[in-house]
């Protein structure tokens, strides 16, 4: 049963936030604290769609003050429902629900950032959430809505989805890693170029540490060398990247988790939703999100981060944040889990969205709790009895139970929302149940989680691995064999913030399925691990030897020094960006293809942003399904 925080435990769990009961709009305390501003009668967030279903569709939007909003619908069979209206129109009127977790935490009143006025990215410190679900639409049909909140109004359009027989084409745009926060503002991420075959043979070299690249947009080190930052910060990548998908004009938006840099802080959320359904777009007041949970949404940031044995509380209040704005229909048989995996069915195609967060049992390279024998080498050396069975060594689940029945009074470690993804769990046994379902529907079937578990990235050594890693997706490779056996089409992952296509055929019978890392969104840029040889050189590690294409190892740069004498990136390299799934019918069956998108940088002369174009990796891959959804051979 699920169980809502009050607001005297929110302020005892998130260091004394300011605002603990609010009967309107704001308190004298919030009015008077630097960088928060009074509650405003309108949107804090515009409306978002989730759950989209042939017949239904919900939409939920936040305010900063009580009062109700509305919600009215015209469209094909409207008139059919509940609430008012007639004919062809429906008009709801929502609840506001107060949600005492997103109050800022005394930390985030206190942050100061460099490069922007303090607390200029701050906002009321109320939030009311609203949620209305519209039933008995007809699939695939275009439905209208309007919000009107506080006397302001929201318009958006939405498709339902259409039926399993009645449809032509869907296009599904899938990324992950946005990890949004108001230092994505002023910050340029690193951009990692690969040892071996960075460089066409005709390129000239990246600029160097005393280059006016380097003055403008700054450099690290990565692996003892000097590394450039990418010319677009993370913010503008962002809207780069969401101005690339809302032109594509996509049915679903995918996005395989760390929504934001730690969901235990709430600047972060509020950076989110400003490019989804906020001041810089409303994609999600179009298109449905579909999203999972990373090791992001485990993470609280200045509020404690990951928390510790002793106090495990961050981690379960970053869960519930996450949980608390987005509402799925997950398993039925496992309610504490609150939705936190869950399936999607949009006409011909099935999508699970899997928690990959949490493994038992637990394991952890810090303490030297592993799981298998410890191995060198590539995956060839990976076997059952070596296999990680964990996904993350930052808390482990009874700490985080313990924390759970601490916050919540009256529950028991039955009742917490972390699911095991182990084999042989509720969500495993869930999983193979929709699969099979899916599989007896001629579904085509595509599977998402955050923790990507095949991998050419830091984070693709398992735990027990000489070269070892404390949040491996690995781990999840124990799926493949129900992913094969029931003949799923792709896997969507991040996590290691690099674009990469494995191919993973366990029985080398010619058929298995495409697994991606699309943690491109707007963060990092990192290429592949990388560890000293007998040299004492670095070189790739390479343990994933199901890759067939990445952007850092595949895709070599061309520089060249243009007519005013400025070095500049002509192709080729790590860019943000997204997967684009497109869906054609075929007959009985169907077409599949999948196109890794980049926006590229186009600079001036002083390295001032021109614009950025849409384009393709080399790495399109086509294939065909038939009538039972799997891929023929």
């Amino acid at each position: 049963m699920k169980k809502s925080l009050s607001a005297a435990l929110a302020l005892a769990v998130l260091a004394t936030p300011l605002l603990a009961t609010p009967a309107g709009a704001t308190t004298a305390s919030a009015n008077s604290t630097v960088g928060t501003r009074d509650a405003q009668p309108g949107f804090r967030v515009l409306p978002y769609l989730q759950n989209p279903k042939p017949d239904a569709m919900t939409i939920s939007w936040i305010s900063e003050t009580a009062d109700p909003g509305t919600l009215s619908f015209t469209g094909p069979g409207i008139g059919n429902g509940k609430g008012k209206g007639a004919g062809n129109q429906r008009v709801l009127t929502s609840t506001p629900k107060y949600m005492p977790l997103m109050e800022y935490t005394q930390k985030e009143l206190d942050q100061s950032i460099s490069g922007l006025v303090k607390g200029s990215w701050l906002k009321a410190n109320t939030n009311y959430k609203h949620t209305l679900t519209v039933e008995g639409l007809k699939a695939g049909k275009d439905y209208d809505y309007t919000v009107d909140q506080g006397g302001k109004r929201h318009e958006g359009t939405f498709t339902t989805a259409p039926d399993a027989e009645s449809w032509e084409d869907l296009r599904l745009i899938a990324f992950s890693d946005s990890e949004t926060e108001p230092t994505g503002r002023v910050e340029h991420r690193e951009w990692e170029l690969n040892p071996v075959n960075g460089y066409t043979p005709d390129s000239e070299q990246r600029p160097g540490s005393d280059s006016v690249w380097a003055q403008k947009f700054g450099s690290t080190t990565r692996y003892g060398d000097f590394t450039l930052r990418y010319p677009l910060s993370q913010d503008t990548a962002m809207r780069e990247n969401m101005a690339a998908i809302e032109a594509a004009d996509p049915d679903l938006m995918l996005i395989a988790g760390d929504l934001v840099q730690g969901a235990g802080y709430q600047p972060a959320w509020d950076e989110f939703f400003g490019y989804f359904a906020g001041e810089h777009g409303d994609l999600a007041s179009n298109v449905p999100l579909v999203t999972a949970l990373g090791n992001w949404e485990t993470y609280a940031g200045i509020n404690g981060g990951y928390g510790s044995p002793a106090d495990q509380s961050p981690a379960v209040i970053s869960r519930n944040k996450y949980l608390s704005y987005f509402d799925n229909d997950g398993d039925a048989a496992n309610p504490a889990a609150k939705g936190s995996y869950y399936r999607t069915d949009h006409g011909p195609v099935t999508v699970l969205t899997l928690d990959s967060t949490n493994g038992e049992p637990d394991e952890n390279t810090k303490t030297g709790t592993l799981s298998g024998e410890p191995f060198s080498g590539d995956d060839s050396n990976l076997t059952a009895e070596n296999l990680s069975t964990d996904t993350q060594g930052e808390f482990t689940d009874a700490d985080y139970d313990k924390a759970y029945t601490e916050l919540f009074a009256g529950t028991t470690a039955e009742d917490s929302d972390l699911p095991n993804m182990s084999v042989g769990g509720e969500q495993w046994k869930w999983a193979e149940k929709q699969l099979a379902e899916a599989r007896e529907q001629g579904q085509i079937v595509i599977v998402q989680f955050h923790h990507a578990a095949y991998s050419s990235g830091v984070h693709g050594t398992p735990p027990n691995h000489e070269h070892a890693d404390n949040q491996s997706g690995t781990a999840m490779r124990a799926y493949s064999p129900l992913f094969e056996k029931y003949g799923v089409a792709t896997v969507l992952s991040g996590h290691d913030e690099m674009f990469e296509r494995s191919w993973v055929d366990g029985d080398g019978d010619g058929q298995g399925f495409h697994s991606y890392d699309v943690g491109v969104a707007s963060d990092g840029l990192r290429g592949e691990q990388q560890v000293k040889n007998e040299k004492g050189e670095y070189e790739p590690l390479r343990f994933n030897t199901h890759s067939k294409w990445s952007a850092a190892a595949n895709q070599p740069e061309t520089w060249a020094t243009d007519e005013n004498g400025t070095p500049q990136l002509l192709d080729g390299g790590l860019h943000y960006g997204h997967l684009q799934i497109d869906i054609t019918r075929q007959g009985d069956g169907a077409k599949i293809k999948l196109s890794p998108i980049y926006l590229f940088p186009i600079l001036d002369e002083d390295y001032n942003l021109v614009k950025t174009e849409r384009r393709v990796y080399d790495d399109v891959v086509e294939f065909a399904v038939g009538a039972d959804g799997t891929a023929k051979k």
